[in-house]
């Protein structure tokens, strides 16, 4: 085994699980989304698991703000949704997901453990089994902003034994999985926002120096093109990116990587680091004793 850049792996570096080391030099190694949801659903079909179900939501107060969904689920699921949209209320995503960050099972082999629930909730988790979803766990999974959850569920038609074994077996595998999987997809999916919006490097410039604080005059003047050419290709890529005002557009470079995060508050000179020793809980900006010479 070997990391993505070819350096072979280190004896310190095998303690884990072997399909686990697998799945994380594998994430390595992903360059899209679509080859961290392959490599999931790989990871998945080798421990006998036929449901993966993924959801990402860019504002959990807001059952509405579904920023994607990845499941093996068929489309009878998107049509009941469709059809019965309160139902996603009852989601574990909902109802699990975007209050907590413990595992759950789920399905219907866990009925008697669930405690009271209600008859939508009932009739969720019933339809969700009649799609091959008897037993499962679901991992729920948070991003770098507040009020932003996910949730990755795997499972399949497995007794509540089985199930249970199966867990006591590769619930650490899985949940390791699950949020590095996370991350690298996240971290891509915003990488790949760029490629979505078909934008061009001067657009792409244009967004950093937004991002920057410049105003238009400054822009005209960094690029050497006129203040009108700045008006319109702002306005193209608005228009491309969904951006409503220069607020959008500066919090987009910001999220991609265009821009440092302007909460990270900058150290004072390269050399600065926070340091916090003793307790643990407090701590100061110290610079190294020659960082002055």
């Amino acid at each position: 085994m070997e990391h993505h850049d070819g350096t072979p792996l280190r004896a310190t570096e095998k303690f884990l699980p072997e399909r686990l080391l697998a799945f994380l030099l594998g994430l390595e190694r992903a360059r899209s989304t679509e080859m961290v949801w392959a490599l999931i659903l790989d990871l998945a079909e080798g421990l006998g698991l036929t449901v993966v179900d993924y959801v990402y939501a860019s504002d959990f107060e807001d059952w509405q703000q579904v920023q994607f969904i990845r499941t093996t689920f068929d489309s009878r699921w998107l049509d009941h949704l469709a059809q019965f949209p309160h139902i996603r209320q009852t989601s574990n995503f909902r109802m699990h997901g975007c209050r907590y960050l413990t595992p759950v099972l789920i399905g219907p082999a866990y009925f008697d453990q669930m405690g009271e629930i209600t008859a939508e909730k009932r009739r969720h988790i019933l339809l969700a089994a009649d799609m091959g979803m008897e037993a499962g766990v679901a991992f729920p999974l948070r991003m770098g902003d507040p009020g932003q959850a996910a949730l990755l569920a795997f499972g399949g038609r497995f007794s509540r034994e089985a199930f249970d074994g199966l867990i006591a077996r590769h619930a650490t595998t899985l949940q390791i999985a699950a949020l590095s999987a996370h991350s690298r997809y996240t971290e891509l999916f915003k990488m790949e926002f760029l490629d979505r919006a078909s934008l061009t490097e001067k657009q792409i410039e244009l967004i950093r120096l937004v991002g920057r604080g410049l105003m238009d005059k400054q822009i005209a003047h960094e690029l050497g093109i006129s203040f009108s050419a700045v008006r319109q290709r702002l306005a193209t890529v608005q228009a491309k990116t969904g951006a409503t005002n220069r607020a959008d557009l500066a919090a987009i470079a910001a999220r991609i990587g265009l821009v440092p995060d302007p909460l990270l508050k900058p150290h004072e000179n390269d050399l600065t680091v926070f340091l916090s020793t003793g307790d643990g809980r407090t701590g100061t900006e110290r610079a190294p004793s020659h960082a002055a010479e």
